[in-house]
């Protein structure tokens, strides 16, 4: 089955391309999508040389802005989103898409193992409590970028508002407010932790801001 992979990437220059020639080894047809949200160092110069589609904003617009505008592009029957982080762990998409053709779930998801460098979890909790709030569903793993989805859910990705982090929370619970059904899968995958540091801090800082913001419009 035909696969558009969509790849957001912000400021990814030392791990893009490893992740790009990963996927670009993948044992289905690939439409690779990149899009370069206002990266300010070489991810765009890295992902033309890979992407079968590139979009490039000229300043940062979000996650969720850049997912959508991927989806918007994608031509394929399937969509697989994955973070431009992964690097060659980004092999482990096959688990994803072995259950997704076979249709045991409308939305696949690969589960997020906290690793060394892992933060409080606050962020997490956020999400999970929101979905479990508005739908009774309880998600191990619901911040996870890396998903499969049919084409025929395109329409419903692009009504979601999220601009920003809380993109993966609103497609979650507007796909099971659709009646779809979700399946978390053990992967592999891994990518860059920025742990406890200030910069970490400030990265789920800005996460959980978003998650709250989310919260308040549901």
């Amino acid at each position: 089955m035909e696969m558009s992979v969509i790849i957001p990437a912000y400021n990814e220059q030392s791990r893009i391309e490893q992740t790009l020639q990963t996927i670009k080894k993948l044992p289905y047809p690939i439409e690779l999508i990149v899009v370069n949200d206002g990266s300010t160092d070489l991810t765009g110069e890295i992902a033309e040389k890979y992407a079968d589609i590139l979009i490039s904003f000229t300043k940062n617009q979000g996650k969720g802005v850049a997912l959508r505008a991927g989806c918007a592009k994608a031509n394929c029957e399937w969509i697989l989103c994955l973070d431009a982080d992964l690097t060659t762990s980004a092999n482990e998409a096959v688990e994803l898409i072995k259950p997704a053709l076979l249709r045991k779930a409308d939305l696949i998801i690969s589960k997020v193992s906290p690793g060394r460098k892992a933060g409080f979890g606050m962020v997490k909790r956020q999400a999970q409590e929101i979905i479990q709030s508005k739908t009774g569903v309880w998600m191990e793993s619901p911040l996870s970028g890396q998903r499969v989805f049919h084409r025929d859910w395109l329409p419903l990705i692009q009504s979601l508002k999220a601009e920003r982090f809380g993109i993966e929370t609103e497609m979650n619970l507007r796909f099971i407010e659709a009646g779809a059904s979700i399946l978390e899968v053990e992967t592999e995958m891994s990518h860059r932790e920025m742990g406890k540091s200030l910069k970490g801090l400030w990265h789920r800082y800005k996460q959980w801001l978003d998650i709250v913001k989310f919260r308040k419009e549901v």
